[in-house]
């Protein structure tokens, strides 16, 4: 009995310290970090960090949706530099994905505050205040990103999905061709096309309810999609959330 009393205590302590057991894998992945919180290294000086090790280290942990500790990464450049614009950059777009606009938009204004011509902080505010509602400001700052960046598909992508939500197809269906055409193998702008192309099917299939009568009639192919269907009910709602989905941040 004492005997696999110690057993258990031993195993305990093995989960408790991290000591690798037999069912655990011992080999961590290239491309994942641990999950411990970020440690700046302050007892250096800011001109012997390279800062960029602190975005690379935020990109990581973005991209295996952890953002608390990408943001934490991205605010270790900014304690060694608050200027450092790349830090800024990210660590808005992170507290964006997080939810948190309010933060968000103070980081994306600072970085226009230090660069007035930087195309990613017009970007990314231009998708935030989508999200918003706030289309004025929004279709200026995709505007501006296009004026200085005029090859940038993924300002008129993001200007299309505008348009489309306002339902002037015919200006979104310019700014998606214009982005397929500047960039081929970018799929954002291909879905945003298939998104416009549904909504014009939805405004058919309106007008054929219309003339066949009836509350449910098909289409001759049968039940719209899902993406018909929630194109549909935005529409029927006022809601535009539905083309969120395709607009896309520049990062």
């Amino acid at each position: 009995m004492k005997r696999l009393q110690w057993i258990g205590i031993v195993c305990g302590l093995c989960l408790l310290w991290g000591i690798p057991t037999l069912a655990q894998d011992t080999q961590t992945p290239d491309d994942t970090l641990p999950e411990e919180p970020e440690r700046c290294t302050l007892a250096f000086e800011p001109e012997d960090v390279d800062l960029a090790y602190y975005v690379g280290r935020g990109d990581v942990r973005f991209r295996q949706g952890n953002l608390a500790p990408a943001i934490e990464a991205y605010t270790c450049a900014l304690i060694l530099d608050p200027d450092y614009i790349p830090a800024i950059n990210a660590r808005g777009y992170a507290y964006f994905a997080q939810g948190n606009d309010e933060a968000a938009l103070i980081d994306f204004n600072r970085v226009l505050e230090l660069d007035e011509a930087n195309v990613l902080a017009y970007t990314n505010r231009g998708v935030l205040y989508t999200k918003q509602g706030r289309f004025g400001l929004a279709f200026t700052d995709f505007d501006v990103a296009i004026a200085l960046a005029p090859d940038l598909a993924v300002a008129y992508n993001n200007r299309a999905v505008l348009h489309a939500i306002e339902h002037n197809y015919d200006l979104a269906m310019g700014d998606v061709q214009q982005a397929i055409t500047l960039a081929p193998d970018y799929a954002q702008p291909h879905a945003t096309l298939g998104m416009i192309y549904s909504a014009l099917a939805v405004q058919s299939y309106a007008t054929y309810k219309d003339i066949r009568g009836g509350d449910n009639p098909r289409l001759p192919s049968g039940t719209p999609d899902n993406v018909i269907i929630a194109l549909n009910d935005s529409l029927e709602t006022g809601s535009y959330f539905v083309w969120i989905a395709v607009q896309s941040p520049a990062r």
